[in-house]
């Protein structure tokens, strides 16, 4: 990862909804992230937070008369390799967590040793569907759903970001145009070299 010069310290929490608490907070302590917080909220709901490390956290809430999850709109569907990862603006379409590249195929191993269904992709490979990653690999992603199908992801950074060829594609607008937009890391190198 690159240096920061961002102005936040990093997440403090992603707060999301589950259906049952109880399979939740056990879902998420047999894989290693603690609960560290539990409140009460009005109407018998009640608001978790959970250790993601470096104080980060995740965190779930219950309500009582939630309305139901909306795969494909609020939420990615269920098979994304069929149907996409496509979902409506405003939703949360999956929640990151870092981990050492050292740590990843042990982490792939306790969720599927755990019952979880996991796929991984090498991000940036030639062959990302290949079980280890290549040169090209900028960062490894294991994918999974919590007991609501959530989705989530472990990701392990493969080498620093921030390079001019990472920041190469041009945005784009809402239009779907591209925008002549230089982004802060490369104007920085630009006055650097000025």
């Amino acid at each position: 990862m690159s240096k920061s010069s961002a102005t936040t310290r990093g997440l403090s929490h992603v707060a999301l909804v589950c259906s049952d608490m109880y399979e939740t907070v056990k879902f998420w302590e047999e894989i290693g992230v603690p609960l560290v917080k539990m409140e009460e909220l009005p109407g018998g709901g009640q608001h978790s937070f959970h250790d993601m490390g470096n104080g980060a956290m995740l965190s779930y809430m219950t309500f009582q008369g939630a309305p139901a999850a909306a795969p494909g709109i609020a939420s990615q569907h269920l098979d994304v390799r069929k149907d996409g990862a496509k979902t409506a603006i405003a939703s949360m379409n999956h929640v990151a967590m870092d981990v050492p590249k050292e740590r990843f195929d042990e982490m792939v191993g306790k969720l599927r040793a755990l019952g979880h269904k996991v796929f991984t992709i090498n991000h940036g490979s030639d062959k990302p569907f290949d079980k280890e990653p290549d040169a090209k690999t900028w960062i490894r992603s294991m994918y999974f759903r919590d007991p609501d199908n959530i989705a989530f992801e472990i990701a392990s950074l493969m080498r620093e970001l921030g390079t001019k060829e990472d920041l190469a594609p041009q945005v784009k607008n809402a239009k779907g145009e591209r925008v002549d937009y230089v982004p802060v890391l490369l104007r920085k190198t630009r006055e650097a070299a000025e």
